[in-house]
């Protein structure tokens, strides 16, 4: 509402007298256009018939459309005169375009080119993309937002941190290679320290709840979904700061568009995913304000476009020199950790720096968390060697999946445990699991069989597997899309291992004879053998025990272990022939088909282009790299069936869907499913502390939402008792978090 003596409509009132003619011109309008976003043609009986319409009628509504344009742009000059505001016009052809809320956006520049308060900072390259998707990228003012809207702010959900926390000290942590750069978007950027960089570390909008279903604030303090499903509302935070100190604006997620667009990052996948085509519109209202529209209404559309800001003001040569320059230089981030350059010791550590007055510090759910001042990740190849490096102190924490470090290196009753100084947990949860698969790339050869491929599958003995080196803690996982409750295929297995299978199926793909090695030929005299490579290292054992029982069944496999970042780089370049690999999960409802199984993250031909009449690929195609589909499945039926997918909005529907793609992907066999535990066992040193209720339905990481701290008077008592040779506990330390322990 307007004041009644405001300068507004003191103006106002000088010009009144032009607002009857407009809204009359406008009415001219709005009956000379046929758009029909803004008309809806009337349904005619099947008796009558398309009539083709006279000329001079189309000149009369072409004339009319252009006399109510005419005016409107002269009433809206002389209107912007009056209150003072000469250079921004109303375009009407381009808020009709760019709207789907209102018919009154603002242009993104003037008369003169010059850009809208809200994008005065921006360049002249990241301008033009704005303008060239006008109907991307939209301005409003906060009138425009809807009334009816019914904004959530979190405040039923409850804290999972413990206000027991303590800030400061050191976490040391290890990785296995040390990192090829510090970007986390474009090549080398998905390695084993973007977690840290990004994925526990950065704010984004709003984030999932790890105990329910709900959400709790992030960067946005308020969130609300529109009347469409597709749209979601959001109100910044004030505080809320890039460790830089510049405040995260509204444009900064307009800028996150740009960046993730670009060809510069040479990044597909991020290209795709957040592609117009999935997030169609960015409106911003002030500098605190903005929406997002999901090409969809979906369940979870929340989580969906939730998403993280990017500092436009730091990406100031995001051109060909993209790679280079930011390769050393991380981005400033809204997280509570920064990676400093004087703290990057190339080649054999990284030390993130937490920010002393990080703008969240006192927000409701991340108080009491990120406690650490300093979090230490040194290189260290083995694992071997990290567990010895764990046990003498000089790691806090160290992962022990692995039952032969459970039952026998750090067994009960061993004397760091025995006496208190190391404490053992387990932490249930009820998360997807990371997808552990051999994943078969269907596009080498002898992959390029249906019938090799089956034929792997029965001669892979994972029951082995599991009882041998996991000792039956770990169950066989079956299908793509394990641990999804009622999107999960309800009865669909995983082939077992099989020698008469294995055999019979190899035979059908024309490898009838065994060799003296007992390796299986076929009739050119060439051997079935396929390398299975991974950067798992600490999984070769279980690669061993593969390749053994593969030789029963005629299968010859050599191993190849690399350094995870050139293992991740050979599957990216997709130059394997199988790869054992695992994606982790987040908290979200759905499996995901499009990244690892659609065809357009195969080859650089979109949908059915690449494809022949009889749905064989067209010879010549090119390959795609740096996207997921490293089994480089590409089947017209089945990407039709995950763009369906994607385009879903009904639950029952999708869940229908999901059992369908899981199926047709089970008949494909590109993909050997390994293993999951409904669970996470870790060994630290007990002075580092969790809640006392901790084990995040959500999680399969203790790190991930970073609510651990460091007891430092427990570590110097700890310290102490271990040169005394005393303990600080009358028993073992062995704790269970079964808060969500599956029933």
């Amino acid at each position: 509402m307007i004041p009644k003596n405001s300068p507004l409509m003191n103006n106002m009132k000088k010009i009144k007298f032009f607002v009857s003619p407009f809204f009359a011109s406008w009415a001219l309008f709005f009956q000379g256009c046929e758009n029909p976003k803004l008309k809806q043609p009337r349904e005619r009986s099947p008796e009558q018939t398309e009539e083709t319409p006279n000329h001079s009628d189309k000149i009369d509504r072409e004339l009319t459309r252009e006399l109510a344009r005419e005016f409107a742009r002269e009433f809206v000059r002389e209107f912007a005169k009056q209150i003072n505001h000469k250079n921004f016009t109303f375009d009407a052809n381009q808020s009709l375009k760019n709207s789907d809320n209102s018919s009154s956006a603002t242009s993104l520049v003037d008369t003169n080119g010059k850009p809208h308060p809200l994008l005065s900072h921006c360049s002249e390259d990241v301008l033009e993309f704005y303008q060239k998707n006008a109907d991307c990228f939209s301005i409003l003012s906060t009138e425009e937002i809807p009334d009816d809207l019914e904004w959530q702010d979190g405040s039923s959900e409850k804290e999972f941190a413990s206000p027991k926390a303590k800030r400061g000290g050191t976490f040391h942590a290890y990785m296995r290679d040390f990192p090829r750069t510090l970007r986390t978007i474009g090549p080398d950027a998905n390695g084993g320290f973007r977690s840290y960089l990004l994925d526990n570390n950065v704010i984004g909008l709003t984030h999932a709840h790890p105990n329910s279903d709900g959400y709790y604030p992030g960067v946005a303090n308020e969130w609300a979904v529109g009347k469409d499903g597709r749209t979601v509302y959001f109100r910044l935070d004030s505080n809320a700061r890039f460790s830089d100190g510049n405040l995260v604006k509204a444009s900064d997620y307009f800028f996150f568009f740009y960046f993730m667009r670009s060809k510069h990052i040479q990044a597909p996948w991020y290209n795709d995913f957040y592609g117009k085509d999935k997030f169609q519109k960015v409106t911003l209202y002030d500098e605190q304000t903005l929406s997002i529209t999901f090409y969809k209404a979906k369940p979870d559309i929340v989580e969906r476009v939730s998403i993280r800001p990017k500092p436009e003001h730091f990406y100031t040569e995001l051109g060909g020199e993209y790679l280079t320059k930011y390769q050393w230089d991380p981005e400033p981030t809204t997280g509570a950790y920064v990676a400093l350059p004087e703290n990057v010791d190339k080649g054999k550590s990284v030390t993130l720096v937490r920010q002393d007055d990080w703008w969240a510090n006192d927000k409701r759910f991340f108080r009491n968390r990120f406690n650490p001042d300093q979090i230490k990740v040194s290189v260290i190849r083995d694992n071997d060697k990290a567990f010895e490096i764990f046990l003498k102190g000089q790691i806090d924490a160290f992962g022990l999946a692995k039952t032969e470090f459970w039952y026998e290196k750090l067994k009960n009753a061993h004397p760091l445990v025995k006496n208190g100084y190391i404490t053992k947990v387990t932490f249930f949860n009820q998360a997807p699991p990371p997808s552990y698969a051999l994943r078969l790339n269907s596009q080498k050869a002898p992959l390029d069989n249906l019938d090799v491929r089956i034929g792997f599958h029965h001669a892979m003995n994972f029951d082995l597997v599991l009882e041998r080196i996991f000792r039956g803690d770990f169950v066989r996982m079956n299908t793509v899309a394990d641990g999804f409750g009622d999107r999960s295929h309800p009865n669909l297995k995983a082939r077992g291992f099989s020698v008469d299978k294995a055999v019979e199926s190899f035979a059908r793909a024309g490898y009838l004879q065994r060799g003296k090695d007992g390796i299986l030929v076929n009739e050119r005299g060439e051997k079935l053998s396929i390398e299975v490579m991974t950067g798992y290292k600490h999984f070769e054992d279980v690669l061993v025990v593969l390749k053994e029982e593969a030789k029963k069944a005629g299968l010859e496999i050599k191993l190849k272990v690399l350094e995870q970042t050139a293992a991740w780089k050979m599957a990216n370049e997709k130059n394997h022939q199988v790869v054992f690999s695992a994606f982790g999960t987040f908290v979200e409802l759905f499996p995901r088909f499009w990244e690892p199984f659609h065809s357009d993250n195969a080859y650089q031909e979109k949908g059915d282009l690449k494809y022949q009449k009889n749905g064989d690929l067209k010879p010549g195609i090119t390959t795609k790299t740096s996207t997921n589909n490293f089994t480089q499945t590409a089947i017209r039926e089945l990407d039709h069936l995950i763009n369906q997918y994607r385009e879903e909005e009904d639950l029952a529907q999708i869940t229908e869907m999901a059992h369908r793609l899981s199926k047709m992907i089970h008949d494909h066999a590109v993909w050997v499913p390994a293993w999951k535990k409904p669970w996470l066992r870790a060994g630290h040193w007990s002075w580092l502390q969790f809640p006392d209720d901790w084990g995040p339905k959500e999680s399969t990481d203790y790190e991930e939402f970073q609510v651990f701290w460091i007891d430092t008077q427990a570590k110097k008592k700890i310290l102490d008792a271990m040169e005394k040779g005393e303990p600080v506990s009358a028993q073992p330390t062995v704790r269970e978090y079964k808060k969500y322990e599956a029933k």
